[in-house]
């Protein structure tokens, strides 16, 4: 039974893994989230910011809190910083964590140094260095894309909990169409995003603070990668 469990946990983390460099070679997005197009700012270890995403097509809802839970030195003496991804589903409570050992904007490539994943009550699992270095691979010439072009509206009040806040309203344009529309506003932690809007999802802020902490308490164990035959 444990065997296979550690089998399956594999193949779940490969084929998460695959699906993040899928993601990276088209809009290099967070796993489980859609491109957020605000500009990322590391903010101090606590930070977090927690949103409402609801998937056009299916009307699926989540809750996606980002976070900042931890700062360590790199073996060059540089900061990194552990950013957390908590994704919920309401309807099942079933609860799945992503935490990243990160240099800077975790949707640029190359900036990701350690991951770990729980999911349920799962044990935790990181992804060996292998899987960790395949997702931080180069985009090839062919597959980069064009950047979006940014169009500035003006300032709009968006309504939060009990009071409203000024926020930066940008368009974001890719071959001549709307790719999304954002509203920002600098004390919003990490992406200032306070609502962002797409063809495919719309995302809105319920909560932001300075006091989080992780999810994932217990040691996660590094899992294998499987021997070549």
């Amino acid at each position: 039974m444990r065997r296979s469990r550690r089998l399956l946990s594999l193949c779940l983390v490969v084929a998460f893994a695959f699906l993040i460099t899928q993601a990276q070679l088209s809009v290099a997005q967070i796993p489980g989230m859609p491109k957020l197009y605000g500009e990322f700012k590391m903010p101090e270890v606590g930070a977090f910011a927690t949103y409402k995403v609801v998937n056009i097509k299916n009307k699926a809802e989540r809750i996606t809190k980002l976070a900042i839970v931890g700062k360590e030195k790199s073996e060059k003496g540089k900061d990194l910083y552990w950013y957390e991804v908590v994704e919920t589903d309401p309807d099942t409570s079933n609860v799945v964590v992503m935490k990243m050992l990160i240099s800077g904007n975790p949707q640029e490539i190359g900036t990701i140094h350690r991951m770990i994943i729980k999911s349920g009550k799962e044990p935790a699992s990181e992804l060996p260095q292998a899987l960790v270095e395949l997702i931080n691979q180069p985009l090839p010439k062919e597959s980069k894309t064009e950047k979006p072009k940014m169009k500035n509206l003006g300032t709009e009040k968006i309504e939060f909990k009990e009071k409203k806040l000024d926020c930066t309203h940008f368009k974001y344009i890719s071959n001549g169409k709307t790719t999304a529309e954002v509203w920002t506003n600098k004390e919003v932690p990490l992406f200032g995003l306070v609502k962002s809007t797409s063809p495919e999802m719309t995302l809105q802020l319920i909560d932001y603070g300075t006091n989080a902490v992780s999810v994932i308490k217990e040691k996660p164990q590094v899992l294998e990668m499987p021997e070549k035959k």
